[in-house]
Parts: structure tokens; C-alpha cells; sequence
């Protein structure tokens, strides 16, 4: 889910729920077959007959690996994107100016060695950009699924029940 949450952070509309939801089912899904194809290959390595009870251990290993590898990637992936926002552009312009407009570079804003400060000073804003808005967004998204699930364990199964009953069944169901 985590890995799903940090794809959510850029691809998804965070005050939708439904295309958080969908994102985050799209991620675990993806997630899913890449553990399967993982433990397959696994299995196909290994002699048929010295399956043992560290084959359990190991198919776990292998899932939890995949599963590290990928919240890594969507995280670097994450980064890059909300890098990219106009936030973080914003950020990174104000540092390139504030750089160059070192008294250092006074006489020469537009050299070499200007020009390089004030590139890395940039790079090193939006980075900071991203990462912020990724821990916010992340935090927003965890506070949102905390709500759902407070919300949803606050109404009793009887006043749900009734609801249903309550409802029309459609005009082809037949018993």
C-alpha cells in the first residue's frame, strides 16, 4: 500500500479518493505480478527435489525484496515528478538568482563558475521541493486512509444491514 501511496503523491488528484484508490489498486496489482513472476523464477532456479521448508523462508525473502526494490523506484520516481511541479521550479529559480547574485559572482553572473554554483544551488532546491512535497503528500494520504478507516469501523453492522434492506433490488434479480 505504501508503494501505492507514494505513486498517489503525483499521479493522483489527493481530494479524489477514487482515483487515489485506483492508483494505489493499479500499483498493487503491478506489485503482485512482479512478486509472482519473482517467486517464479526463484523456483524455477532451485533443483525440484531440494525443496524444503527454507523454500517457504526464502519465497517470502524474495516477495519482500521485490517489494523494497519497487517502493525504492516509485520513490525515486515520485521525486523526480514532484520535482517538476511548478513549486519546485519556482524553488530552484530563486536559488539559481540568489547564487548568482553572490558578491563573489558580481562581476561575472553569467560565468562558468557562476553558472555552476547556481545550477547545483537549483538542483539542491528542488530536491528539497520534492522531497518536502512527497513527506506532506505522504502524510496527507496516510491521514485520509486513517479517516476512511475511523469512519468506516464507526457505523455499527446493524444500522448498515438496515440501509440494505432497505433498498430496492433491481427489476431482473430473481429468487
Amino acid at each position: 500500500m505504501e508503494t501505492g501511496m507514494v505513486t498517489a503523491t503525483w499521479s493522483a488528484d489527493l481530494g479524489d479518493p477514487r482515483t487515489v484508490a485506483t492508483v494505489i489498486a493499479d500499483v498493487r496489482g503491478a506489485l503482485e505480478r512482479e512478486i509472482t513472476a519473482a517467486r517464479a523464477d526463484f523456483l524455477r532456479a532451485m533443483d525440484p527435489h531440494d525443496q524444503s521448508t527454507e523454500t517457504a523462508s526464502a519465497l517470502a525473502y524474495v516477495s519482500f525484496h521485490t517489494v523494497q526494490q519497487a517502493l525504492a523506484e516509485h520513490q525515486r520516481w515520485a521525486l523526480k515528478m514532484l520535482g517538476q511541479t511548478e513549486k519546485a521550479e519556482a524553488e530552484a529559480q530563486r536559488a539559481f538568482k540568489t547564487e548568482q547574485d553572490r558578491p563573489w559572482f558580481q562581476y561575472n553572473p553569467t560565468g562558468e563558475a557562476a553558472v555552476t554554483a547556481a545550477t547545483m544551488a537549483a538542483d539542491t532546491a528542488r530536491e528539497r521541493v520534492a522531497e518536502s512535497l512527497l513527506t506532506a503528500r505522504l502524510e496527507q494520504l496516510r491521514e485520509q486512509a486513517a479517516d476512511r478507516a475511523e469512519n468506516a469501523a464507526a457505523v455499527p453492522w446493524a444500522a448498515r444491514l438496515s440501509k440494505l434492506a432497505a433498498r430496492p433490488l433491481d427489476d431482473d434479480t430473481t429468487w
